[in-house]
């Protein structure tokens, strides 16, 4: 054996190319699922005693429950019943315990630990029983992931409770409070704690104000109380935040800072803040400061009106100290209330006059304006926000996949746009189409280049009968290497389009149409050029400039 096959960072930096992360696990029976998704290093760890730590190390280093451990128990030990659940024949002895102990030591992560975990409650009863010489069944325990676990499975928390516990996920978790008072103690540096789905929020704020050492907080149905949201802003290490925003929580804020000194959120990078109105979200920014912030998403659940927005865009300038660090913006506006016949919705469109505060951030990349409510910009308009921010790579106008009118972009609007911003590499936009007949001349995307992975959406963009054969001619000389173009017209039985399914159908089968011709004369481009370079070889002459051929 090779010298070098004795390092340990070797042999791991080696099978970790066998190794398949927790994500991309198979979906079938749990328990039994990291046996085949690391079959490989399975094999590795039976091939010598060199190898077998390591490859135990890697095949060990998550669980999504605990039936693996009671699976490498032998068979006189263990039994399964017909539905897949294990459970033990008679009281663990002191070898068993070895082989449980064994793996156990090596389990870094417990993903999502759920229900009873594929044992029966005797099991479960065994296992919080180890002998009392073992301080902790998961000495190495860094991950806890917890999803909805039963009542049977909440007294074996307090084995995963250990000081080298640093993230904490609860999800969907019906027995939230016992399970937040087994970790508030034991638990003393996490660094990482995500709550998904409704949860008390005093509880989740007090365990929250618990903890000095936080770095993200992932909360985002979760309304914290003013305590909570001030303890995060005196902590020099958090990088990203996310939790619900209402009245009650500003309105505390001012007292709390009168009575104690709160730092800014000097380290926060990434700021997710939901809310069902965009009051509370912008009244909070004129309590705090984010010098550091580069990605901002605000998901709300009413329209927000005209003084809201700018508010809103005014109170964002003033918390962001430094107006070059914001890179990326999202505007996520879901309606969620009914709207009357008499109710005038074009009152509500994000205008131009509502945008403008935005262009002082000259450093942002990627701006998402996904909102139910409309978008009334103009091409000039469109262009002119653009050109605010020379570093742009995504731009999406109008992301939403109901029918609500959005502002719209004539294909030489495209060109303009992509020659001002030559970093862009994601377009959503709707295609204004009409009147577009003329077959371009000449080469229109000349001097353009995009990289490999970018593409354009169209939207629900309308399309003509005449306009087909002009648009596949337009489309097939972009400068994108794999050409794609999408519509959510591709979607033809979306249940929320209030137009006609004849309709859909029509604009569905244009755009197909338009699609493949384009692609048609793209492959016949790229075998006329591929023929006049070969000829040009056997001349021995230089190849040919094709970039004018259609």
């Amino acid at each position: 054996m090779h010298p070098a096959f004795l390092i340990e960072e070797i042999l791991l930096h080696i099978f970790s190319y066998c190794y398949t992360p927790f994500h991309h696990w198979p979906s079938f029976a749990p328990g039994r699922r990291h046996w085949y998704a690391n079959v490989h290093l399975a094999a590795l760890a039976r091939a010598c005693k060199t190898f077998k730590d390591p490859a135990l190390d890697m095949i060990w280093a998550e669980l999504d429950d605990l039936t693996p451990l009671v699976r490498c128990l032998p068979e006189s030990s263990r039994a399964e019943s017909l539905e897949g659940a294990y459970s033990l024949r008679k009281p663990l002895e002191q070898n068993e315990w070895d082989i449980i102990l064994g793996y156990s030591r090596r389990v870094r992560a417990l993903r999502c630990l759920r229900g009873s975990s594929g044992l029966d409650a005797d099991c479960i009863r065994a296992l919080c029983n180890p002998p009392t010489s073992v301080d902790s069944i998961f000495p190495n325990l860094h991950v806890v992931g917890l999803h909805a676990p039963s009542a049977t499975i909440v007294p074996f928390l307090r084995h995963l409770t250990h000081p080298k516990l640093d993230k904490i996920w609860f999800d969907h978790t019906e027995n939230l409070g016992v399970a937040i008072e087994v970790f508030v103690e034991g638990c003393p540096i996490v660094t990482d704690f995500h709550v998904s789905g409704l949860a008390h929020a005093d509880t989740i704020s007090g365990l929250i104000c618990r903890w000095e050492n936080l770095r993200s907080v992932r909360c985002y149905d979760v309304g914290l109380n003013a305590d909570a949201v001030t303890h995060l802003s005196r902590l020099r290490k958090l990088h990203y935040m996310a939790f619900r925003v209402h009245d009650a929580v500003v309105d505390r804020i001012p007292a709390i800072r009168a009575s104690a000194s709160v730092l800014p959120f000097s380290a926060l990078h990434d700021i997710y803040l939901v809310s069902d109105s965009l009051i509370p979200i912008w009244r909070i920014f004129r309590h705090f400061y984010f010098p550091e912030v580069h990605s901002l998403l605000v998901a709300l659940y009413t329209r927000p009106t005209a003084p809201d927005l700018v508010s809103f865009f005014v109170a964002l300038q003033e918390a962001c100290a430094h107006r070059h660090s914001l890179d990326k913006l999202l505007l996520h506006i879901r309606d969620i209330k009914y709207k009357t016949p008499s109710e005038d919705a074009s009152s509500y469109y994000i205008t131009f006059n509502r945008l403008r505060p935005l262009m002082v951030f000259t450093n942002i990349k990627f701006i998402t304006l996904d909102i139910s409510c409309g978008t009334d910009l103009n091409e000039r308009e469109l262009l002119c926000l653009a050109s605010s921010w020379p570093r742009l790579e995504r731009f999406e106008v109008g992301k939403n996949y109901d029918w609500t009118p959005s502002s719209a972009i004539s294909p030489g609007g495209f060109l303009q746009l992509l020659e001002r911003c030559r970093s862009l590499r994601v377009l959503y936009f709707m295609l204004d189409t009409r009147g577009y007949t003329e077959i371009p001349q000449g080469h229109p995307w000349r001097g353009l280049t995009m990289p490999k992975d970018s593409f354009i959406h169209l939207l629900n963009s309308p399309i003509e009968e005449e306009s087909i054969e002009a648009l596949s001619v337009f489309f097939h000389v972009s400068p994108y290497p794999d050409f794609s173009l999408t519509t959510h017209w591709n979607n033809r039985y979306y249940q929320g389009s209030e137009r006609p399914q004849e309709l859909c159908d029509l604009y569905y089968e244009r755009w197909v149409r338009a699609r493949s011709l384009a692609h048609d004369l793209w492959e016949a481009r790229r075998d006329l050029s591929r023929s006049l370079h070969d000829q040009s070889i056997n001349l021995g002459s230089h190849r040919p400039d094709t970039s004018s051929l259609l």
